[in-house]
């Protein structure tokens, strides 16, 4: 009785995490736009998304950068983000990114445009 509870919830959570994977935000008209990975909104409230597991955020212009994993932004406002698909990136004390796999710059070309 006890493994089969164990086991629907395992199976529950999986489920609930893959539908959690999409991020919305809402653009400048107050539309609710999705996209498979993060997005985020640039300095005219047009939306941008990454790709699945990747992360979007603004950098010190406004403009949106994405990466192939998650993003930070450094002590500089440039945006660097993991080269793992889904890996972290954080800020440290010293304000340096690091990244789960090594970093690279986020670049507006990672981003989709959505609609």
């Amino acid at each position: 009785m006890r493994m089969a509870f164990v086991i629907a919830c395992v199976t529950l959570l999986s489920v609930a995490s893959a539908a959690d994977a999409a991020d919305c935000v809402k653009d400048s008209y107050g539309n609710v736009v999705c996209g498979r990975g993060q997005c985020a909104t640039d300095q005219y409230g047009k939306v941008f998304c990454a790709r699945e597991g990747g992360g979007a955020v603004r950098d010190r212009y406004g403009a949106v950068r994405c990466g192939i994993g998650n993003c930070a932004t450094d002590d500089l406002g440039q945006v660097k983000c993991s080269t793992k698909p889904g890996g972290g990136a954080t800020s440290d004390s010293n304000g340096k990114v690091k990244c789960l796999d090594g970093c690279a710059d986020g670049t507006p070309e990672l981003c989709a445009a959505q609609r």
